[in-house]
């Protein structure tokens, strides 16, 4: 089976997007601006207004559940009320650069690329669990882990609650940034091979679509592929369909 990436739209004038979300044709899109300085921002863009719902420094990677959106700071976790626009954070001893979140088992992991770690939020506070070198993007099967390395070639560690089980060293993939498993396959972007790669659960390449400036954290959802492009201001929106 090979698998190909169709064109379908973008979303521009983007400032540096990092990550997306999208719900029910809704997009929560983090911008993070100017690394270290304060004019990154969440952003939320539906058919009937676009608004910003935070500023902050450098937002990240981003999970909704029910009424909250949770983001990924630099230095800290925020969890953002959609219904009422309060938030809370969270934080870890000693973050270096947190960058993905994902929820695994009914708890938060969230990756800290520069701190070489993956804190677990327990009890409120972000507690080291895996010491890992350059941990990206983050996602989960449900039943394991998978966490991409920002080195190249790029490397995926699959992790049970406690520990690594296994790694695979994904050669066509530098500086390792997105990560996302839906139907049965991995979506991987590259920031430094310009690239995203798709992988079968047996993690044979199965597709690959090039050209992209700095392809961040992408995310899937009802057949389409969303990448975000840092340095061209875009979100790129793809069909996944087999050849």
């Amino acid at each position: 089976m090979k698998v190909i990436l169709t064109f379908l739209f973008s979303i521009w004038g983007l400032f540096a997007p990092e990550s997306i979300v999208v719900k029910n044709g809704d997009y929560f899109i983090s911008q993070m601006g100017k690394l270290y300085v304060e004019d990154g921002s969440v952003l939320y863009m539906s058919k009937e207004k676009n608004e910003m719902l935070l500023k902050m420094v450098d937002p990240r990677g981003m999970f909704k559940e029910g009424k909250y959106l949770w983001i990924v700071d630099f230095d800290r976790l925020v969890r953002l009320d959609l219904s009422t626009g309060k938030y809370k954070n969270f934080f870890a001893s000693s973050p270096k650069y947190l960058n993905d979140i994902v929820k695994y088992k009914e708890k938060y992991y969230v990756t800290d690329t520069y701190g070489n770690t993956v804190y677990k939020l327990n009890d409120e506070k972000l507690e080291v669990t895996y010491n890992l070198k350059r941990p990206n993007g983050i996602t989960t099967d449900g039943e394991y882990l998978y966490i991409i390395s920002f080195t190249s070639p790029a490397v995926v560690y699959k992790c049970d609650e406690n520990k690594v089980i296994e790694t695979y060293t994904l050669n066509e993939v530098k500086g390792g940034d997105g990560i996302v498993y839906a139907d049965n396959m991995f979506f991987i972007s590259g920031y430094t091979s310009k690239n995203v790669v798709i992988y079968n659960s047996s993690w044979k390449k199965i597709g690959e679509k090039n050209g992209f400036s700095s392809p961040a954290d992408i995310y899937y959802s009802n057949g389409n592929l969303y990448v975000p492009d840092m340095k061209e201001g875009k979100i790129y929106v793809f069909k996944v369909e087999n050849e």
